[in-house]
């Protein structure tokens, strides 16, 4: 007997046949649709009222000399970090995501946050050498301050900064390890939120915009 073979026109009914049970197939496949993808998901920080647990207003000298106090600033936010000028790393890193942060903020007129940058180091960072240092970062709304020692010490305890001198070298350099948190306080001169070093621009700009909700 001879083998016997497929028609055309029987082989092109079996295609056809697969054809449309796989694409049945496919309709019943959760998720094969070409939805387009869903949105990213923005992290918004949840604001916190420290009381007088933490925070709160301080006076000490800015790079200009002059007597800055925080309770004369009602009405304006703003991101305070504690540093020194000789820090190889965490103070420059923060200063320029800071200025990322500026470059997102879409405020309205009259809506102002200011930064400021409290060394921990009065004995090098005079207010000249702040000057000087901040000016590397002009795209920054930010104001240098020092004091005494005392005085300097009364605001990291209110705060909750800690810092250590480190052992100097033979030339006489030392580092400073310190507290790298960002804290956020808002027009009423009140602590609302503590933003860890490494959360990104676009959290901490979301952050500072639902103090003006």
């Amino acid at each position: 007997m001879g083998t016997k073979k497929l028609g055309y026109h029987s082989t092109t009914s079996i295609l056809a046949g697969l054809t449309t049970l796989v694409a049945a197939a496919v309709l019943l496949i959760p998720g094969c649709r070409a939805d387009p993808p869903p949105p990213p998901r923005i992290d918004i920080p949840e604001l916190l009222d420290y009381g007088e647990r933490f925070g709160g207003d301080f006076t000490l000298t800015d790079q200009d000399e002059a007597r800055f106090d925080l309770s004369e600033h009602r009405g304006d936010a703003f991101l305070i970090f504690f540093g020194y000028t000789y820090c190889p790393d965490a103070c420059p890193l923060m200063l320029s995501k800071l200025a990322a942060v500026y470059d997102v903020l879409d405020l309205e007129p009259g809506q102002n946050v200011r930064t400021i940058y409290i060394t921990v180091d009065p004995s090098r960072d005079t207010p000249k050498q702040l000057r000087d240092y901040l000016a590397y970062f002009s795209t920054v709304d930010v104001r240098g301050l020092t004091g005494s020692r005392e005085e300097i010490d009364a605001v990291t305890e209110r705060y909750g900064v800690l810092y250590k001198f480190q052992e100097p070298n033979e030339a006489g350099h030392y580092l400073v390890a310190h507290t790298t948190t960002l804290f956020l306080v808002d027009r009423e001169g009140r602590l609302r939120y503590r933003f860890h070093p490494s959360d990104t621009p676009e959290y901490i700009a979301t952050g500072v915009k639902l103090l003006f909700d």
